[in-house]
This record gives structure tokens, sequence and C-alpha cells, in this order.
């Protein structure tokens, strides 16, 4: 990381620029000072790079939230805070908010899954014809199997629903639609939405793979993962139905007896009974570990708002690796974590702002944003002092001119940003958001991920969704899904910097504006 250093007349003409940031009108958008250049321009794509080759790099080994390269990246995180003023942020003044994760996990040994027959049952052990999701606790379920048609996952129709209920799915997927699934239709299977709600349990079948090694890597990465993370202090909840990938040696003693051809399962229209009975049994051992969130406090200079907090956030954890497969997530974040690096910087040069700004590195959102919901549960600062979120989720990627890929469909090119969340809380957050981007880098803002029915639904998927549902505004900065989400190609050399530098200075800006502003953010409804 590179040091600035300015002249005399470099630190008289920052001031210059700051001086009218006392006084901000409360009304025209337009009027609103821009940050000291200099600051702006201290965020650059060779101090991006910098912070994600180390964050991303083999040797760090994926920032899994458990891990020891968890830790690791804390320091560094925790090293340039302090390098830049920040102070700790943690309630004993360390950069270091301790979290205690409870994991149960799956017992080989004695989680099955059981077909019952009339004489005698034929028993499959965990990973000899199935794997898990991540999931509740330890669970028995039992029920009669139903043919469920993959197209009915998506279905709102409530005879297909009762026809589930309290039964065990079968939801068959052949290759070549399994092969060609988006990102989006990935998602919406893994989740399978109501299904999960109705069912007794889920057998999703992916014919043709007779081992677990023969499953996709994304597969092969969920099957790895350990049990259901929670924070220590939640009860344990069993509320959704057990769902577990099954391959050719289940799949053919399901099918066994029955007159079905696999071809045609793809045109079936109705869910109909198997005339077979299954059991699932899962036994799970529970372990507690401990995590991290990141945590660093630039003090504002005005008295009577300083107690008002801006906040900055990114995800820093990413996927649990092996020896042999390591998830970098350049993208997925180191590319938002290098980003408030390089805001946290800017901050530290010139006048310190009004409010005082936090920056907010989360651990184990990837387990299920338990870094934020322990934050909001444990607030550092009052949680009704925070002003605004401003959270940062996969800003380095665009799709190159001539990308077919399917998987890159919804990524976004190197002029356009998606914005999700601006105008759900405050509208006057939105708006100066817009002339923020209008002043500044001129990007395209793309809200088709902010409509309410969008199926991704990425306003409740990261860390900023346990600010917003606690009435703080937030703004999520994203820009896109792509080929190597959640997989092991999610590397540097695949990142687009000149964009990444645009998005952080228009992040920076529209914080420090916020930060000056001559009033509180206005929330006008929830």
């Amino acid at each position: 990381m590179r040091h600035h250093r300015y002249t005399a007349i470099g630190l008289i003409h920052l001031f210059v620029l700051s001086s009218s940031l006392w006084a901000l009108p409360s009304g025209d958008m337009g009027n609103l000072p821009l940050p000291p250049a200099m600051a702006l321009e201290s965020i650059n794509e060779a101090d991006l790079r910098e912070h994600v080759e180390f964050l991303a790099s083999d040797e760090l080994g994926g920032r899994y939230a458990l891990s020891r390269s968890n830790r690791i990246a804390a320091r560094y995180l925790a090293s340039r805070l302090r390098r830049d003023g920040f102070r700790g942020g943690a309630a004993d003044g360390s950069y270091f908010q301790k979290i205690e994760i409870e994991i149960a996990q799956p017992d080989p040994d004695r989680t099955f899954i059981e077909i019952e027959g009339e004489r005698e049952q034929t028993r499959f052990r965990l990973g000899e014809a199935f794997q898990l999701l991540p999931g509740e606790g330890g669970i028995e379920t039992r029920g009669e199997v139903v043919l469920v048609p993959y197209r009915l996952l998506s279905s709102q129709d409530a005879t297909v629903q009762a026809a589930v209920e309290g039964k065990i799915a079968v939801v068959p997927i052949d290759e070549e639609t399994f092969a060609h699934l988006t990102p989006l239709e990935m998602f919406r299977l893994i989740m399978v939405g109501w299904i999960r709600r109705k069912a007794a349990g889920v057998l999703l079948l992916v014919q043709g793979h007779t081992t677990a090694a023969r499953l996709p890597e994304y597969l092969q990465r969920r099957s790895m993962m350990p049990g259901r993370p929670r924070l220590k202090e939640d009860e344990e909840q069993t509320s959704l139905a057990p769902v577990a990938w099954v391959y050719d040696p289940l799949i053919n003693a399901l099918f066994e007896g029955l007159e079905v051809a696999w071809d045609t399962l793809a045109t079936e229209t109705t869910v109909r009974s198997l005339g077979k009975r299954v059991r699932l049994h899962i036994a799970t051992t529970g372990s507690t570990r401990v995590t991290q969130n990141v945590i660093g406090i630039l003090d504002g200079s005005d008295p009577q708002c300083k107690d008002e907090y801006v906040m900055f956030s990114a995800h820093y954890d990413h996927l649990a690796s092996t020896e042999t497969r390591i998830f970098n997530g350049a993208d997925d974040d180191a590319s938002g974590t290098a980003a408030l690096l390089e805001i946290a910087e800017a901050f530290s040069l010139g006048p310190r702002p009004r409010r005082s700004i936090i920056i907010m590195f989360h651990t184990a959102e990837e387990l299920g944003l338990l870094g934020s919901k322990y934050f909001v549960r444990h607030p550092t600062v009052p949680l009704e002092s925070i002003v605004v979120d401003l959270n940062v989720d996969m800003i380095g990627r665009s799709r190159p001119p001539g990308d077919t890929d399917p998987a890159d469909r919804e990524l976004s090119d190197a002029h356009t940003l998606y914005l999700i969340g601006s105008d759900r809380l405050s509208q006057e957050l939105h708006q100066l958001s817009e002339q923020t981007n209008r002043d500044t880098v001129g990007m395209t803002l793309d809200y088709r991920y902010n409509r309410p029915d969008h199926p991704l639904r990425l306003y409740y998927r990261s860390d900023h969704w346990n600010y917003a549902k606690n009435g703080i505004p937030v703004i999520f900065y994203f820009t896109g899904l792509h080929r190597d989400y959640h997989r092991t190609t999610d590397d540097v050399e695949k990142l687009d910097f000149e964009k990444m530098t645009r998005i952080a200075r228009l992040i920076f800006a529209t914080g420090w504006r916020i930060a000056n502003l001559d009033h509180r953010l206005r929330v006008d409804h929830h």
C-alpha cells in the first residue's frame, strides 16, 4: 500500500475545497460540495489491486469465517485501520468484536436415508449415495415419496403445494438442464423455495452421478460445508425440510420396480406418488468456534453530531477451502473489502467529517449474515445513532463485450452498477446517491435487483438487510452474479480494477456528503 504525501500547497488546496462543508443546504442536492480532490483521487487501481492480491491469494486460503486465514485477514484489516487513524470499534476498544458460532455437523455413521419396504429396509449412509445441504441440526423425518417435476419448484398453485405437504419430495433434474443452470436458477434450486416449508424432506436427483466426486464443483463445495451454523446464543430451530443431493445408487433404489422413464420426467406436469416411503435420519455433533467482526471508528469533528455514524460495510469472509481446492473469493468479497480499505484511507486525508465514520468488516456473511446479525444485537454504538449503511458486496466484475455465457447473463458491463435499497427507507438517500453519481463518476445505475418481486431477493441476502430491518437506510452496491460465483475460479485476474475504482470513489463521495449534511439523513418510510 502506498502512502500519500502532500506538500503544504496541496494541503491548503484540500482545506479550500472543503471550506463549505460546515454549512450544507438541506434542500438542493446540486449544491452539495464534493470531498477534497486529493482524498477522492487517493482511491486508485494500484492500491485496490494490492489489497485484493493479498486477501484473495492462495496463501491466505479463502478467508472462511472459522479458519486461521480469516483471522490473518482480520489482522491485516485492523492494521490498515490503525494506520489511517481509526480507533478500535469493539466494546473493549480493540478492532475485533468476537463472535461465538455453533455448528451442528452431520455424523456420517449415524446419518442415513432408508427406503422402507414391507419386509426389509434399504439403507444408504451419508456419502454413499447422497450429500446434505447445510441445514438444521439433528432431525428424523419420514413420509410417502412423491415425484415433483422440476418445473413445479416455482409453482404458486395451492393444489401442487398441498400435494407435497408432509411428504418426501423427489425432484429429478436431467444432466443437460443441470449443466446449463444460470446462477439465478442454481440459487432457486438450492433454496427450493416453498417446497422446504411444505415437504417433510426434499431429495434432488441428478442422474448420471454415481459418486459425489462426479458432482459439479458447486455441489461438491456445498456438500463439504459444515452443518448449519448459528450464533451460539440462538436456540436451535428446525423450521425447514432437510434437502439432500441424491445420486445413482439411491436413485436406482427409489425407482426400482417402477415403470418410470427418466427421459420423460422432464415433461411431467403434476405431483404423483411413487408408492414408496422414505425415512431420513440426520444425527449431528455440535462444536463452538470463534470468529470476529473488524470495526474501526473515525470520530467526527462536530460536537453537535459526532455521536451520529455513517457506516460503510463489507464482508471479508469467504468459503471453506481444502488443501487442493481454494476458494479465493476475489470478487466475493475481497473486492468490497478492498474498497472499504481505500475509503478508510480517503477519510484520513483532509478535514474530519462532521459525523463519525464506521468502517465495518463483517464476518460470517457466507454462513447466513451472522456477523451483521450479531452486531445489531450487540451494537458497540447505539443502533439508532447509525444514519446509513453503505454495503459493498461483489463490485469487481464486468461482462466483456461478446460474452455469451448464460452464467454471465446478469453481469453488468464496464459502466454499469447495480444499486439495491437506496429508496426503500429514504428518498433523500436515493436522491443524494443519484446526484453524487452525476457529480463524480457518471456510471449507469441499474435498479433491476431493487424490485421487491425480483426472484433473487438480493435486498435480503447481504449484510445491509440486518440494518434495514432495524429502520436504518441502506444502499447495497453490486455488479452482478457470474460464472465464477462461489467457485474456485473467482480470481484476481478477472477483476476490473478501473471499474472498482470508480465505484469506490462514488461510495466514498456519497458517504462523505451524508457525513457532512447540515441535518440527519431523513427516513421517510419503513
